[in-house]
């Protein structure tokens, strides 16, 4: 985690993150990380896109999401249409000019959102362990008494892999709106990497592949990595998250 020396961005009057904008002269897009559930941006993954962005000459972009890092106070306030809201706005009043967007988990869900949102801005999506039906993988694995708590207490917490995760009723309610995979197809038409471990302990890789299927874009890559897990931060994820970022980049210019 950062020393809280980063500037701060105020977001719908009531959240508060922590940001780092990298920008160089005359570069031609932003890589913008958006990060997981229960995570921040501050990790080995935002690290090596970081590094991915400065030797392609991009300028790199990231940020907190609400509820996260020094605003986790307001989790309970936050859902996937925040997040998806609060990236918009970054684009829109931050960064300059087209971004690629990298997410993992719920980062690759809002960044698949926002591409929804702003076909004019988001030129390319990296996702890494993304489930966009969550809210039927959830109810699906909730044993009854997590189910229970859900409807008590109006949240669950769950362990998934090394991790705890909390998911609140709002979260879920929300989950199910935005559930894509459930559309017939997903207009989204910019270049999509879709990067999957078979060790994910809590995502069906099969998910992906129907992800990629109704994506309308026909730049549409699936990677299955035989040994990574949920958190995708080996050394040989991390490469192959840059070469993703690179190979979009390429087909842009």
């Amino acid at each position: 985690m950062p020393e809280n020396n980063y500037p701060t961005l105020d977001f719908n009057n009531h959240f508060t993150c922590q940001y780092e904008y990298n920008c160089c002269d005359n570069a031609p897009l932003t890589i913008l990380y958006l990060h997981g559930l229960s995570s921040n941006p501050w990790g080995k993954k935002p690290e090596a896109v970081k590094t991915q962005a400065q030797q392609l000459g991009l300028n790199f972009f990231r940020f907190e999401l609400a509820g996260h890092g020094i605003d986790g106070e307001h989790y309970d306030d936050t859902d996937l249409e925040v997040w998806r809201n609060q990236t918009i706005d970054i684009i829109e009043h931050k960064i300059k000019g087209n971004v690629v967007i990298v997410g993992h988990c719920i980062g690759g869900w809002t960044a698949l959102l926002t591409a929804l949102a702003c076909p004019d801005k988001v030129k390319g999506v990296v996702c890494t362990s993304t489930a966009p039906n969550l809210y039927r993988l959830l109810m699906h694995l909730a044993t009854p008494e997590q189910k229970q708590e859900l409807t008590n207490n109006h949240k669950v917490t769950v362990g998934i892999e090394r991790m705890t995760f909390t998911f609140t009723e709002r979260f879920m309610d929300c989950a199910k709106r935005n559930a894509i995979t459930e559309m017939p197809s997903i207009p989204i038409h910019c270049p999509v990497h879709l990067l999957q471990g078979l060790q994910d302990n809590f995502i069906d890789w099969r998910i992906v592949l129907k992800l990629a299927e109704k994506i309308e874009s026909d730049t549409v890559i699936a990677k299955l990595l035989k040994n990574t897990n949920h958190h995708a931060q080996r050394p040989a994820d991390l490469k192959e998250i840059n070469e993703s970022i690179k190979d979009i980049v390429r087909m842009l210019k």
